[in-house]
């Protein structure tokens, strides 16, 4: 009796378990399929409950694809500043962390040496330079002595010749006729005193008057004899004597231009040089300057003084850094872009650098090379990013952001990324048609973090859902914000009103 009372109980037990069970099956697919459970009992029954959603419009936008990478600043060039000359540092004369241009004053090296160079040369072309002058009077001089000596020689050269070719004819000519005019006076003169001489002995002149008549035959006389033999000299040609005499007045002309020409060929040789070696004293004293000019070191490029390598005091030679110079402006933004990314940064893609030091500040720059290799253990490619540093504010081993563009789709559809929804690699969305929701495959393209590009599966206007899509299924009827009541609507008979814009 008892082990038949036991084996009802567990039938009964088992019956009531089976019943609750199919009970809350029937309930679960109820709520599934959107029929309202509950005390409402058969009012639920009547048709599916209405799921409040919001809804966006799909409308055209402009989507900009952004990656935020970290790196480092780097500098493009660093330059170890060298003197041209040994010496002793007299001073530093920059710091380390200041910015130079390029030609600024860094480093003085002890003078003095070279200062007093200098003044020996500055001496020895001054000295040189009188040499100079004196040789070019002593040249003009001898030039002056050589014309002179030619015209002497030109001057002997033509008395020669006249000795050689004796009396000229006219003058031959002249003597005759100054014979016949002498003899034509003497006869006029003998006339003369014999006529006074015959007038004395008639007593008609003076004793007085007949000596002045002989006197005067006397006078003409010595004029004739004087002719005749002047006449007798010039017809005889030249002698031997006044012919060698004149031969050796040549001579000595032309030895004495011989001598004058050798003068100033060596005046002319003394003149030349003493030009070389003023030439050279120059060139001694501007390479005396020169060394002066490099005792002060200067910045062969511009940028920040990265390093001080030497103190006041030290011996340096050409072969020592003083000074290491960074070239800041532009500087580089090194930063490691994953593969997937890469192929949409190329060079020239704009970039936004925000410093860590510099949380404020924002530089624009843009990518300069990429790697062609990637990093093995990272699957990431060295990209350097070239940004403009006037300020200097930039400095090499800083960290910082950097958002790169890597794509921009101007005029799209787009929807919130959260409107879609993916099931075994098929990506949808919820349209909302006639108060009711359809689920609706789309293709889509890239997106912002926000917002996606849809490609294929939609057209503007319509309604996507953006919240409350998870509690759909297709064909299930959606309340929007607003509406009164289940599968009503407030808003104006055109249809559900989005609740927000893409």
């Amino acid at each position: 009796m008892t082990m038949r009372k036991a084996l009802v109980v567990v039938v009964v037990l088992a019956v009531a378990g089976l019943f609750a069970w199919r009970t809350a099956e029937a309930l679960r697919a109820r709520s599934i399929q959107g029929t309202p459970t509950g005390p409402a009992g058969a009012a639920g029954l009547r048709g599916p409950r209405a799921v409040p959603v919001q809804v966006v419009r799909v409308q055209r936008a402009t989507l900009e694809v952004r990656r935020t990478f970290v790196g480092e600043v780097v500098a493009e060039a660093r330059v170890d500043v060298l003197p041209r000359i040994g010496g002793v540092v007299e001073a530093v004369l920059v710091a380390e962390g200041e910015r130079v241009a390029p030609g600024q004053p860094l480093v003085r090296l002890d003078p003095k040496e070279l200062r007093f160079q200098v003044e020996q040369a500055r001496a020895a072309a001054n000295t040189q330079r009188v040499l100079v002058e004196q040789a070019r009077g002593a040249m003009r001089t001898q030039a002056l002595a050589v014309e002179q000596a030619r015209a002497a020689l030109a001057t002997q050269q033509a008395r020669l010749a006249q000795v050689l070719a004796g009396t000229p004819p006219e003058q031959v000519r002249q003597a005759e006729e100054q014979v016949r005019q002498a003899r034509a006076g003497l006869e006029f003169a003998r006339a003369q005193l014999r006529r006074m001489e015959d007038l004395y002995a008639q007593g008609f002149v003076s004793g007085q008057a007949v000596e002045s008549a002989r006197l005067e035959v006397t006078v003409q006389e010595t004029r004739l004899r004087t002719a005749e033999e002047q006449l007798a000299l010039l017809r005889r040609g030249p002698r031997p004597e006044e012919v060698a005499v004149a031969r050796g007045q040549v001579r000595q002309a032309e030895v004495a231009l011989q001598q004058a020409e050798q003068q100033a060929v060596q005046a002319a040789v003394a003149y030349r040089q003493a030009q070389s070696q003023l030439a050279q004293s120059q060139v001694a004293l501007h390479q005396a300057e020169n060394l002066l000019r490099e005792s002060v070191v200067r910045a062969p490029a511009g940028g920040i003084v990265g390093r001080r390598l030497v103190d006041p005091g030290t011996t340096v030679t050409p072969a020592t850094p003083l000074l290491q110079i960074v070239d800041v402006d532009p500087v580089f933004l090194v930063v490691p872009v994953a593969e997937q990314d890469l192929a949409a940064v190329r060079p020239g893609t704009p970039a936004a650098v925000r410093p860590d030091a510099l949380p404020s500040r924002r530089f624009a720059g843009e990518v300069s090379s990429v790697s062609p290799v990637l990093a093995t253990t990272t699957r990431t490619a060295e990209t350097r990013i070239r940004v403009p540093n006037p300020e200097a504010l930039l400095r090499p081993g800083m960290t910082a952001r950097v958002e790169l563009l890597l794509a921009r789709r101007t005029g799209v559809l787009a929807v919130p990324a959260e409107a879609v929804l993916e099931q075994d690699g098929v990506r949808s969305v919820f349209v909302v048609e006639d108060g009711l929701a359809r689920a609706r495959p789309v293709a889509l393209g890239v997106s912002d973090g926000t917002r996606v590009e849809v490609v294929r599966g939609l057209q503007p206007g319509e309604m996507v859902v953006v919240a409350g899509q998870h509690n759909l299924r297709d064909g299930s009827r959606v309340i929007l914000p607003g509406q009164r009541g289940p599968g009503t609507r407030s808003g104006p008979p055109g249809g559900p009103q989005p609740g927000r814009t893409p």
